[in-house]
């Protein structure tokens, strides 16, 4: 089985460099261009399914997709970005001077350091990686499309990658992009 994880186009939020997480910002116009151009890239490409967060800007991106491949799109809100709490719609810059101690915590130690009023790693973890295992018992094999965020591919990419904090650190998907990971049979049961 291969997933094609697309991480939104861009949204307003973005490109102020907020912390948008359950926030269910629309695409920008850039971004309609973006998910337009993703769309057109995988044309040619059989696409079994079409998965995406139920919140708008993966939506948005989502139905652009599906559309070319004539399906329709499986929403999942337990694809959603992290839940940011306290820190939802600030900027870096925001977050630095208001949570200053805590977020270099976070930055530096994710998995450990809770953000105030949000979800914690565990939490997350285990939402992601359950969604994707249910998207992967459900379909079975094929290519299957994944509309999320940038957080969440994050991890996924990690994960499958033996879960290296460093790669986790480093790595990081722009709007619009395209992931595309191998799940043999026999993985599937690591998700």
């Amino acid at each position: 089985m291969r997933l094609y994880l697309i991480r939104h186009g861009e949204t307003n939020s973005n490109k102020d460099f907020r912390f948008i997480g359950n926030t269910d910002d629309p695409l920008s116009e850039e971004g309609l261009v973006q998910a337009k151009e993703t769309a057109d890239s995988l044309i040619g490409v059989d696409i079994k399914a079409v998965y995406s967060s139920d919140l708008k800007r993966a939506m948005q991106t989502a139905e652009i997709i599906a559309k070319s491949h004539s399906l329709e799109v499986k929403a999942k809100n337990s694809l959603r970005e992290i839940d940011f709490g306290d820190w939802e719609l600030l900027t870096y810059d925001d977050i630095d001077v208001l949570y200053h101690d805590i977020f270099k915590r976070w930055l530096a130690d994710p998995v450990n350091t809770q953000i105030p009023g949000g979800e914690s790693w565990k939490q997350f973890r285990g939402r992601i990686l359950f969604a994707v295992k249910e998207i992967v018992d459900q379909e079975k094999d094929g290519n299957v499309i994944v509309v999320l965020h940038g957080g969440p591919i994050k991890l996924l990419v990690s994960y499958l990658n033996g879960d290296d904090p460093m790669f986790f650190k480093s790595f990081w998907p722009a709007p619009g992009s395209v992931n595309i990971v191998e799940i043999p049979r026999l993985a599937a049961d690591k998700l």
